[in-house]
């Protein structure tokens, strides 16, 4: 039987051989195209160039890719495609008013080294007054993906989270996965779909043919602000332009006015209704995206200059309510313990008056009323200098100055030698040597520079109502600055104006005798704690040595005119030496900020303050914030006495401070006794030119509770437990 079975075979492959000897090479060629479009047809599994659809019928996502292979290049171009039935809508990375971006997770991917995920312009959609910002129809986020190893196979994961809106809001979640193989990057199907989407990210200003002349920020009023852009060039003529704006604190803005000029090739854009006092908004970096109803997008950061509100061209139309608070806040400076030694002056300025004519009485107490708002007229002045020159300003900034406080230093050890009776400063109607070499004539003199030092040393503190008054006053123009600080003068000298108004009123002071003379010692020596405290200010801000060679001057300076006072006015045979000798050491105190004499430099806010405060640091909040934490943030200075009152009588003290101890609180204290910039845009950020400022931060409250100027524990406590969300959790 094997023969035969042999035979067989032999003559099946002869018979083939024969056939194949007959065919001839054009029909060989076909048979092979035959066979391999039977192989194209067979349901062999292609190459992945998108992962399957994760979603519903409103709402679905996947994992697209240009390329069926890794290729040799190291970079996939990606994307995330997500479908929406018709009338929903997806968010853009910043979604407005309301809304969940998409966010994506890739966490399990393998040879990813980097995913970068680009935007393409969005449109806006209002919904029950809110401006929301994404896309509708669909669309496609192109990813540009980093391989570790280039020609290496590719595993995406995805854990994607978005949300879709209608009528409501609908959160979606889904997990996507796509495998691309190694090999040649041959396009794939969804190539034309992420082209077209990386097209629609906005490109740059330069590429509209437009650039940036001008950003601002003006307040409108009623504690929101207005944003005006102006662009130029040649491709100023849009279509149907919008604008959005990124980094704002709060809110959303609703379309923008337009206005353009073809003829100069300018546009401009006006934002309004923001909900943020302009202030805040100032220098702060925005990013702004522009469309124009095409294809065509620009993004470009801006950080917009403070501007007076258009349309306001005076202090007449500063609002009522504004002048009523400077008025209110001057006065009540009157009772703020940084007055308390001028006021210890103008009270034995009183006592020393009683029994004088009515017409002498009035004329002094006008000249003290007079050097009050001619004090406060100086610092405005200054400020409107400092503002035109582009540098930082504030309420109290003269403290962060060396040389104002070395001379208001000397100022009161003079003044304190002068209730010691060592000199006499320009006292009514005496022609007594005055300061320090001659004589100072006019019987008003002094009385003008009690005013002058009441005004300087009121602004180390800030009183209720200053806040808000100086804060209008600083965010708009000059005029807006001289009527604001002339009504807190006016608050300030007050009491002094009642009294010049009714002289009588002079005659309940008892008159002079031998308890003026006791009274004007010890507040001799309540000056001169004064002076030790401004010492005290410039060791935190020079340096401790400087602050001991200025001591030793004052020190001589008092035992100089101690001297002068026991030798009759002498020193030697020169009967003016000792007032010579006298202007020396003031000269050579105010030339200490020149010596550069340091002890321990340090930098400004960053300081370990100790205990159970940390140093300020900006960045940190949100971050501690988002990890659920408590933060509160305690802006001060050592020249800012309601500061220094707040910090030992609450912050520093049970309850308070025990509650801040946890590891749930995180306390920072930034120092703003020396200048710097990190704190102050800090304080501008909150509408605030000065010290203190005092903000809880937690995921109850994340833009932040402010505290009252003068605080108590209570209110400390309750506002830590509002941020920490306690007190919601215990309503419900």
């Amino acid at each position: 039987m094997a023969a035969p079975c042999r035979h067989e075979w032999r003559r099946v492959v002869s018979a083939i051989m024969r056939l194949l000897r007959s065919l001839s090479a054009w029909r060989l060629a076909g048979i092979a195209g035959a066979a391999a479009a039977v192989m194209l047809l067979l349901p062999w599994p292609a190459r992945a160039a998108a992962s399957g659809w994760i979603g519903d019928r409103h709402a679905a996502a996947r994992l697209i890719t240009a390329e069926r292979a890794t290729g040799s290049a190291g970079m996939v171009d990606a994307g995330l495609e997500i479908r929406l039935a018709p009338g929903w809508h997806a968010y853009w990375r910043d979604p407005g008013a309301a809304g969940l971006p998409p966010a994506i997770d890739w966490q399990g991917s393998h040879n990813l080294a980097a995913a970068k995920l680009a935007w393409p312009a969005p449109r806006r959609f209002t919904l029950a007054g809110l401006e929301t910002y994404g896309y509708a129809g669909g669309t496609v986020l192109p990813i540009a993906v980093t391989l570790e190893r280039p020609g290496a196979p590719l595993v995406l994961h995805a854990t994607v989270a978005y949300s879709a809106c209608r009528d409501v809001c609908v959160p979606y979640h889904a997990v996507l996965d796509l495998t691309l193989p190694a090999g040649i990057a041959a396009a794939g199907p969804e190539a034309g779909l992420i082209a077209a989407a990386r097209a629609a990210v906005p490109g740059t200003l330069s590429g509209l043919g437009l650039s940036l002349r001008s950003a601002s920020v003006s307040p409108d009023g009623s504690g929101r602000s207005a944003l005006a852009l102006e662009l130029a060039g040649p491709g100023a003529m849009l279509a149907r332009v919008d604008l959005f704006v990124e980094g704002l604190p709060q809110g959303a803005p609703g379309p923008p006015q337009v206005a353009t000029d073809g003829e100069q090739g300018r546009i401009a854009l006006l934002l309004r209704d923001i909900d943020s006092p302009a202030p805040r908004l100032a220098g702060r970096r925005l990013v702004f995206t522009l469309t124009d109803g095409t294809d065509r997008a620009a993004t470009f950061e801006a950080a917009p200059a403070l501007a007076p509100p258009a349309g306001l061209a005076g202090a007449a139309l500063i609002p009522l309510a504004v002048i009523g608070a400077a008025l209110l806040g001057g006065l009540l400076l009157n009772v703020m313990p940084c007055v308390l030694p001028v006021l210890s002056l103008k009270f034995l300025y009183l006592a020393r008056l009683a029994g004088s004519e009515r017409r002498t009485v009035r004329l002094e107490l006008l000249a003290t009323g007079g050097g009050i708002i001619a004090g406060f007229l100086l610092l405005a002045a200054g400020l409107i200098a400092l503002q035109e020159f582009g540098a930082a300003i504030g309420w109290g900034i003269q403290f962060q100055s060396p040389w104002f406080l070395v001379a208001m230093t000397m100022v009161m050890v003079l003044f304190a030698a002068d209730l010691w009776g060592w000199i006499s400063i320009a006292m009514p109607g005496s022609n007594e040597a005055a300061a320090l070499t001659g004589r100072v004539h006019g019987r008003h003199s002094r009385a003008v520079l009690v005013g002058l030092f009441a005004t300087l040393l009121s602004t180390s503190c800030t009183a209720p109502f200053i806040g808000t008054a100086v804060g209008f006053a600083l965010s708009r123009g000059p005029l807006e600055i001289v009527a604001i600080f002339v009504a807190m003068g006016l608050g300030l000298a007050a009491p002094t104006l009642s009294v010049a108004a009714v002289p009588a009123l002079v005659r309940l002071v008892p008159r002079p005798g031998r308890w003026t003379i006791w009274l004007s010692r010890v507040f001799g020596g309540l000056l001169l704690a004064t002076a030790i405290w401004l010492l005290a200010v410039l060791a935190r801000i020079m340096s401790v040595d400087a602050a001991l060679v200025v001591a030793g001057l004052a020190l001589a300076l008092l035992g100089v005119l101690a001297v002068r006072r026991n030798a009759g006015g002498r020193i030697g045979a020169h009967p003016r030496a000792s007032g010579g000798l006298s202007l020396a050491l003031v000269l050579a105190a105010l030339l200490v900020p020149m010596t550069g004499l340091t002890f321990r430099p340090g930098v400004p806010g960053v300081a370990d303050p100790g205990g159970n405060w940390h140093p300020f640091v900006r960045a940190s909040i949100a971050p501690n914030v988002a990890r659920g934490r408590t933060v509160i943030v305690n802006v001060t200075a050592a020249w800012c006495l309601i500061c220094q009152v707040n910090e030992v009588t609450v912050l520093d003290r049970d309850p308070v401070a025990a509650r801040i101890a946890g590891t749930d609180v995180l306390a920072m204290r930034a120092d703003w006794t020396r200048a710097d910039a990190s704190i102050t845009n800090y304080l501008e950020s909150f509408g605030r030119y000065g010290v203190p400022l005092d903000v809880v931060y937690g995921p109850g409250a994340p833009g932040g509770i402010v505290l009252p100027d003068l605080m108590t524990a209570p209110e400390v406590i309750r506002a830590l437990d509002r941020a920490a969300g306690e007190a919601r959790a215990a309503e419900r």
